[in-house]
C-alpha cells in the first residue's frame, strides 16, 4: 500500500528522494541522553563516566549522535538502527523481522549483555554503550519500527511548508524540532511532564516490546493519517502545522526512550 492523505494530495511530477534518514536527528538523540542522564543511580553514573571517559550529561549527550556516524564507515551497522515490520501485520517476529540479528532489537540485546559483561575489555564495553545509547533512541522513532513497503517512510515523498523531503525525515527532525532548538532546555521541560505513575509504567518491558509499541503508534498514528494510493514519486502535501500537531506524540517517545535507557544502564551495572 502507497500512502497519500486526504485532499492534500497534489502530483507535482517526478521529485528526487531526499537522502535515507537517520533517527529522531541529533536533536532528537541528545534529548533522550540529557533525559536519560538525569536518571542515573550512583553505580551507574559512575561506570558510564567510566566508559565514556567523561563526565555526565556531556559526555552521554556527545556520543548519541556516533552510531550515525560511523554508518559510512561500517555499512554492517547500518541495518542495526531499525525493525522492518510489515504493516497489516501481529507484530515483531524475529524470523521474519530480524534474520541473523540484524535489527534494532536484536542488537540492544547484545549490547545490553555486553556493557553487563565486566570480564570484557573497556573498550568493547564502551562501544556497546554508545551503541545502545543511540539504538534506545531508534526504537522508539515510530518509522524505525514499521514498514509500508516504504522504507519505513523513507519512500513517502511528501512537501512540508514548501520543502521537498519524506516522511520519514519529517519524524527524525521537523517533529522533532517542533518541541524546540535546544535539546538540553527541551529535555529539562519534558523531564518535569513524566510522573512517577510512567516512570513506574515505563520501566519494564523488553526492545521486543518498545518496537512493538512503536509499531502500533506508527499504524495507528502516523500511517493512519493517510488513505488511498499514489505512484512512488507522487509527493504528498502536508499540512503546515503537521510538525507542531505531532510534536506531542514524539515528545512522549523522547521521554520514554530516556527513562528506559536509564532503567536499562542502572539494571546493566547494578553490581
Amino acid at each position: 500500500m502507497r500512502v497519500v492523505m486526504g485532499l492534500w494530495i497534489v502530483l507535482l511530477g517526478l521529485v528526487s528522494g531526499a537522502a535515507p534518514a537517520l533517527a529522531w536527528g541529533a536533536e532528537g538523540h541528545r534529548i533522550v541522553a540529557f533525559i536519560a542522564a538525569s536518571q542515573l543511580d550512583g553505580r551507574a553514573r559512575a561506570e558510564v563516566t567510566r566508559l565514556l571517559g567523561g563526565p555526565l550529561p556531556g559526555s552521554m549527550v556527545r556520543v548519541s549522535t556516533w552510531a550515525d556516524e560511523i554508518r559510512r564507515d561500517r555499512p554492517r551497522t547500518a541495518a542495526w538502527h531499525y525493525v522492518d515490520i510489515p504493516l497489516g501485520s501481529a507484530g515483531y517476529d524475529a524470523a521474519r523481522d530480524c534474520r541473523h540479528g540484524n535489527c534494532v532489537v536484536a542488537q540492544i540485546e547484545r549490547d545490553q549483555r555486553l556493557i553487563a559483561d565486566r570480564t570484557l575489555a573497556a573498550p568493547v564495553r564502551a562501544e556497546a554503550l554508545r551503541f545502545l545509547i543511540h539504538f534506545v533512541g531508534d526504537v522508539h522513532q515510530p518509522l524505525h519500527a514499521a514498514n509500508d513497503d516504504d522504507r519505513g517512510g523513507n519512500e513517502v515523498h511528501v512537501v512540508l511548508n514548501g520543502r521537498r523531503t519524506n516522511l520519514h525525515a519529517v519524524w527524525d527532525d521537523a517533529v522533532v524540532r517542533a518541541l524546540g532548538h535546544s535539546p538540553a532546555h527541551v529535555a529539562r521541560r519534558l523531564e518535569r511532564q513524566i510522573t512517577s505513575a510512567d516512570r513506574a509504567r515505563w520501566r519494564r518491558g523488553t526492545a521486543m516490546d518498545w518496537a512493538n509499541q512503536s509499531f502500533g503508534i506508527a499504524t495507528r498514528d502516523i500511517y493512519a493519517r493517510f488513505r488511498g494510493r499514489t505512484p512512488r514519486y507522487a509527493p504528498l502535501i502536508l499540512p503546515p502545522n503537521y510538525a507542531r500537531d505531532e510534536a506531542p506524540l514524539a515528545a512522549r517517545q523522547l521521554e520514554r526512550a530516556g527513562v528506559r535507557l536509564a532503567w536499562l544502564l542502572n539494571r546493566a551495572f547494578a553490581r
